[in-house]
């Protein structure tokens, strides 16, 4: 019989960490962060350099110059896109948010059978690829007079993300207890004021998280407004940083300069990530320590 010793060496032996192992998750997150950064190294390498500037891309530029971002903070087109997505940006936001959490709020509270094939139905819907649905979109788009509108492409694009905030919500509102609910009601609230007032605000972390997600999908939305932004005046930002990665016919095209609009296009998502990363890992921590 072995003894209660050589159990409590073994044990240790066991939970040990392996060295070995480590090393190699270490390497292999090293490369994979590295070869997720090599694009972004090759667009930020090629802004600051000149047009006839022809040395590899992986090498630093001859001479360092910043007329590209002179030159892109100054293109009207770029400017008027900027503006045009900030537009569109807040109008999917609120409007999955608002009726995306209410729909949510409907559904985790309602209960019995025909809420529960209601969810498995959404869920349904979120495997439906949005490309799919271009064809049929874009001719419904067309009957109604939608096409070269900001609002109604930000109508199409919530419709699609709808599903997708709807079980987020209704995943986090399962879990509040329906005494708030009843304690709201007791007081005299109705149930846009309980949504609002007691609901939502304990719905912070999955809200800013849904909210980056939103934003950042249709800050970078491609397809849709290819389709239904044919006015350059309406164009997103994405369309002008792809505007400036073609070649017109007769043309020379100057990398640097799309470069610098890809890397300003990208600033407005990468600030947001920065300002509000920390509330998602507030909500983290808090789920952890409940």
């Amino acid at each position: 019989m072995k003894s209660a010793a050589y159990e409590k060496v073994k044990m240790k032996e066991l939970t040990a960490p392996n060295k070995k192992v480590h090393v190699g998750v270490y390497i292999a997150s090293v490369f994979l962060i590295l070869l997720y950064l090599l694009p972004i190294y090759v667009m930020l390498n090629q802004s600051f350099r000149y047009m006839t500037d022809l040395t590899p891309r992986l090498y630093f530029p001859e001479k360092w110059t910043f007329d590209n971002y002179i030159q892109a903070f100054s293109t009207p087109e770029l400017i008027n896109g900027f503006k045009n997505s900030i537009l569109y940006v807040l109008e999917v936001c609120a409007i999955e948010v608002v009726f995306g959490g209410l729909a949510a709020y409907g559904l985790a509270r309602a209960g019995g059978r025909l809420s529960s094939a209601l969810r498995t139905f959404n869920i349904c819907i979120m495997m439906i690829p949005s490309l799919s649905l271009l064809v049929g979109t874009y001719s419904l788009m067309v009957k109604f007079g939608m096409i070269n509108k900001i609002w109604a492409l930000s109508l199409q694009t919530a419709a699609i993300g709808m599903a997708g905030t709807m079980f987020f919500y209704t995943s986090f509102i399962v879990s509040i207890p329906k005494d708030l609910d009843e304690a709201a009601a007791i007081d005299g609230a109705g149930i846009f004021r309980t949504f609002f007032q007691i609901i939502l605000p304990q719905l912070k972390p999955v809200t800013v998280t849904r909210l980056i997600m939103i934003a950042v999908g249709t800050w970078n939305n491609y397809a849709m407004p290819t389709y239904l932004l044919t006015d350059s005046r309406k164009a997103t930002v994405i369309l002008i940083v792809r505007k400036a990665f073609s070649v017109a016919a007769g043309a020379v095209q100057n990398v640097p300069l799309a470069c610098a609009e890809c890397a300003v296009a990208l600033l407005p998502v990468i600030a947001l990530y920065i300002l509000l990363q920390r509330y998602i890992i507030e909500g983290q921590l808090d789920s952890v320590s409940k």
